[in-house]
């Protein structure tokens, strides 16, 4: 497997599912508090830790050869990585701002960025 093809499907490991869905929540609310030392520790530490290890230890081929390998291999692009980074920093920004519906807005857009496939259907 290429390291490009690495970074494609380590994003679909459930590990790595969870550890930026569960980071993405907490960093918005640490934004939300100001508390700027515990939003970078969650911001930084947690997701690249889980990336190096899941990409180094990790059977990615198995996600590779799955249906959502098929899904991201066709629709996630560096336009839709792009759109999902822009929904967090909308969250991350919304957040400090207390602007609870800008932070919605930011999630329905990282949303959008992972269900490109099902909308284009």
């Amino acid at each position: 497997m290429t390291k490009k093809e690495k970074i494609l499907y380590h994003q679909i490991h459930p590990f790595k599912l969870f550890t930026d869905f569960f980071t993405g929540f907490l960093t918005t609310y640490f934004a939300w508090e100001h508390s700027i030392l515990w939003f970078l520790a969650f911001f930084l530490l947690p997701s690249i830790v889980v990336t190096l290890i899941v990409i180094r230890f990790s059977d990615l081929d198995r996600l590779k050869d799955s249906a959502f390998g098929n899904y991201v291999r066709k629709y996630m692009d560096y336009k839709m990585q792009t759109i999902r980074s822009v929904g967090q920093l909308l969250m991350w920004c919304s957040a400090w701002f207390h602007l609870p519906f800008l932070i919605l807005l930011g999630f329905l857009l990282i949303m959008s960025g992972w269900m490109n496939g099902l909308i284009r259907k």
